[in-house]
Parts: C-alpha cells; structure tokens; sequence
C-alpha cells in the first residue's frame, strides 16, 4: 500500500460513516455504533478528550480507530490498592501529576461492550494490513508516551509484530440468543438459578423498557452506578468523566437505548443499559443499589431478562463486556479471550508497566476468571 498517512479529527461525517456500511454488515452492526463516541468526542475537556484516529491510503479514508487521550494518565484509575489505601492514593496521584504521561486508549479498553473491535475498515478483507497501518501511527505519535488497547486475542500476532506487548486480560462475555426458543431453556440450564428466582420475600418486578427514562427513574440509577463503583473490582481510566456525562447525554436521554430494570418494593435495585445494533445487543452501563438488591438477585434478574427480550425481539447475541464477576462468569456462557496491548516509546514506561501490571485492576479480573476455570477442571 502507498501513499498511507493517519490523521486524528473531532468528527466523523456521515459519507465517512457510510464507507464503513460494509464492516458493520459483517459484524451485525448498524449506523448506530456511533452515537455514543460522538458525543464523547463534543464533550471532551482538557484532560480527557476523545478522538477519531482515520487512516487515509492515497487520500481515502479506508480505516478507523476510536481512541481517547488522557493526560496526564492517572495511575489510581487502574489500580485498585490505591484507590483503598489514603496514602499509596496520595503517593499514586504525585506520582502520576510529577510524570504527566500522555495516554492514548481504545475506546474497548472503557470496560462498556462496544460491539466491535477497536477498529473498523472500509474494506474488511484488508483488515490485517490496515491494523498495521493503523499500529504504526499510534507508536509514531510524538504526544502519546503510551498506548493501551483491549482486543479480542485473535490478532495476537499482529499487534506483537508491530511492537505491542500483551499482557492478561479478562474475556468478554457475551450470551447466544439463538441457541433458545424461550428464556425456560435457558432457566433449564440453570436450575439453582430458576430455584433462587422463585424465592420472593419482597416484590420484585424485572422490566425492559425503551428510553428515556422518567426523572425518578434516572435518579434511582444514578443511585445504583454510585453504589456499584463504590465497591467495584475495576474502574476505567476516565470513569469521572463517565459517569458525570452519560446521564446527560443525547442518546441515553432518547428512545436508543434499551433499560433492563429490577425493582424490589417499587425502587430500582438494578439495572443495565443496552445499545441495540442491527443484530446484537451491547451493555452500555450497569449498577447495582446494595441497600435494595440484596437477597434480591437483582444482578441474575438483569441476565435473565436481557437474554428474554433478545429471544423474543430476534436479536442474536447479548454482550456483558469484561469478565468483571463470579455471577457474569457462572451465567454468560459464551467468553471471548483478549488481551491487553501496550506500546510505549519510553523503556522507563514498558519497565513499571510490566512489573505493576500484575496489581492492575483487568490483571486481578483475569484471575478470578483463571480460578474459576480451574476449580471447573478440578470438578470435571
């Protein structure tokens, strides 16, 4: 290929969108996939700000990457130990202001189910070459002192050919809509799960419901995300930012997304949010209310339900993102292995990331997930 060039931009129009109608067929997906990144792009502060990375081979653009940039990188946003501990907190956010890294991440690696790979084409069968293209200009950008990327394993080879080191990852997890006629073959396959769901010592009502949702309803979530990232196991490199914009954007204020609901007593314990693209479902955001979901499977009910709209409504596949807990892992049979790839120009970065990535937030999750398929062995 010649006359290769990248280009970052702050918009997509809707001619280059179309030169991408091909990918997304084969993928399942539809024109939607955008709406989100959009917005996160028109939303974008100094410290973190969204971008499209678009690869032009003689003056036509034939690949994309949707990427965000966050400088300086924080350090306590991808390590659990210190985000508990006040001091290592303290010593995580000098560290991280004193060194003022630039960071470049995939839009995948937000924990959220994207629907795609990091990604898109505009002619599919040249995905390999427009990869390495694409690889190239990220470990060539002058401003990015480095580069994380979560992919599905399948291009391994690829993105260590071009210099990126993997480290371990959890698997996305994703249901097969297809494989049932109801959600009673699924329960079938779940009997202690069918079991637990019976058990109603209070009322609890499961709903999916099209967008937008009322003013009580939204505040009843908002309480849910806030409990959820209190006690959990990951965060994401601009979960701030998340969670101070999403409730206020476009699209999940409309009737695009989808709203799995679990209600104990009338109040929202659970919920989470889905973007349905041509014949997938993804999970856009989740949370849990610990002073109303317990004893209450508020988490299974959301699984259960999910997977009863996409059986009813034809949808093919459900994703959950990242393997993130047990109840994910015992329940959404279908993982997809990845990876975390890493690039950085600087040997004094590639040394700290490899010897403190084992106490990263997606290194620990990929633990449980190992554990989990070794007491499976050991079973077997």
């Amino acid at each position: 290929m010649n006359n290769i060039r990248c280009g970052k931009a702050t918009t997509l129009t809707e001619r280059e969108k179309d030169l991408f109608a091909k990918h997304l067929r084969q993928q399942g997906l539809s024109n939607n996939v955008w709406d989100l990144f959009d917005e996160w792009v028109a939303r974008s502060t100094r410290r973190v700000s969204f971008f499209y990375l678009k690869l032009f081979t003689d003056d036509e653009l034939t690949g994309l990457g949707l990427f965000v940039k966050i400088k300086p990188f924080d350090l306590r946003t991808s390590y659990a130990a210190l985000r508990k501990n006040s001091f290592l907190g303290l010593l995580g956010g000098g560290l991280s202001a004193l060194t003022n890294n630039c960071a470049y991440l995939s839009f995948r690696n937000l924990i959220t189910s994207n629907l795609s790979r990091p990604f898109f084409y505009r002619e599919p069968e040249m995905a390999d070459e427009m990869m390495k293209a694409i690889l190239t200009c990220l470990r060539n950008e002058k401003e990015a002192d480095m580069v994380t990327i979560v992919d599905t394993a399948v291009h391994d080879d690829v993105y260590q050919t071009e210099g990126f080191a993997k480290y371990p990852s959890p698997s996305e997890a994703w249901l097969d809509a297809t494989r049932y006629k109801d959600i009673s073959e699924y329960l079938g396959e779940h009997r202690s799960l069918k079991k637990n769901l019976s058990r109603r010592k209070q009322s609890i009502v499961s709903e999916a419901r099209q967008g937008p949702l009322s003013d009580k309803d939204k505040e009843q979530v908002k309480a849910c995300v806030e409990c959820s990232v209190e006690y959990s196991r990951v965060n994401t490199p601009c979960q701030k930012f998340f969670e101070d914009n999403i409730f206020e954007t476009e699209v999940f204020n409309s009737d695009k997304y989808l709203h799995i609901l679990v209600r104990v007593n009338e109040t929202i314990s659970g919920f989470h949010t889905f973007q349905i693209s041509g014949s997938n479902m993804g999970g856009v955001l989740g949370g849990f209310n610990r002073d109303h979901s317990r004893k209450s499977f508020a988490y299974e009910r959301v699984i259960v339900t999910s997977l009863d709209y996409a059986i009813k409504n034809n949808i093919n596949r459900i994703h959950y993102s990242l393997i993130d807990n047990q109840t994910k892992l015992r329940l959404v049979e279908c993982l997809e292995p990845c990876g975390l790839y890493f690039y950085s120009r600087n040997p004094l970065n590639r040394t700290v990331f490899k010897f403190t990535n084992r106490f990263g937030d997606l290194y620990q999750l990929q633990l449980l997930e190992k554990k989990e398929a070794n007491k499976e062995k050991q079973r077997e």
